[in-house]
């Protein structure tokens, strides 16, 4: 599967206790010039920081850290954008505790397509209608290679006999592995809604 272009950086996983050391600051005149963006980790990794970067100025950070003697790892797209393993790394998301979860895989084509009967919360290509601080927010989080908490799906019955359904939370996650092409995204569900999901075929 071909992943779409959309704008990945280099990232490098760096020792959070390393990075604060005071000699760190010699750092500083770099950041601008390596156009370097810094996040922390999630839950699922403490100590650790993340660092992206245009791929250019990969070997000449790596250089650096290993002078100021850095812990540090450098993430391969090869690994962290591979679709496999990003399925792999997608984890039950207890963001809403209520009722029994599971964890199951969505044909993406078909829950998009339920989706947009809601266009008030829809996310179209590239983020259109959301948010673009937490799309790309969350495109940069996938070259960290940490385990992703899945999109929460819910599925309820109308009086009409329709089903409704709706991202409870995970809507810029969803668009983003969706734009990326991954045919399948595991979701959080509850086993009424998986009932229904089985009705309308999103299972």
């Amino acid at each position: 599967m071909n992943i779409s272009p959309i704008g990945f950086k280099g990232t490098f996983c760096l020792s959070q206790a390393d990075f604060n050391n005071k000699k760190c600051r010699k750092m500083q005149p770099k950041i601008e010039e390596y156009e370097i963006t810094f996040e922390t980790s999630g839950y699922t990794n403490p100590g650790k920081i993340y660092a992206h970067m245009p791929h250019q100025f990969d070997a000449k950070f790596e250089k650096l850290m290993k002078k100021l003697s850095i812990t540090h790892e450098r993430i391969e797209e090869s690994d962290s954008l591979d679709p496999d393993n990003i399925v792999a790394r997608m984890v039950i998301n207890s963001h809403n505790k209520s009722g029994d979860k599971l964890l199951q895989k969505i044909n993406t084509k078909k829950l998009d397509s339920e989706l947009r009967k809601m266009p008030e919360l829809y996310i179209g290509y590239n983020g259109a209608n959301g948010s673009s601080y937490r799309y790309d927010r969350f495109k940069s989080f996938l070259k960290t290679n940490q385990e992703i908490l899945s999109p929460i799906v819910y599925l309820k019955k109308l009086d009409n006999g329709e089903i409704e359904t709706y991202i409870y939370d995970g809507r810029h996650r969803f668009a983003v592995l969706r734009d990326m092409g991954i045919e399948q995204i595991p979701v959080t569900i509850d086993k009424e809604s998986l009932e229904l999901a089985k009705e309308i075929g999103l299972v």
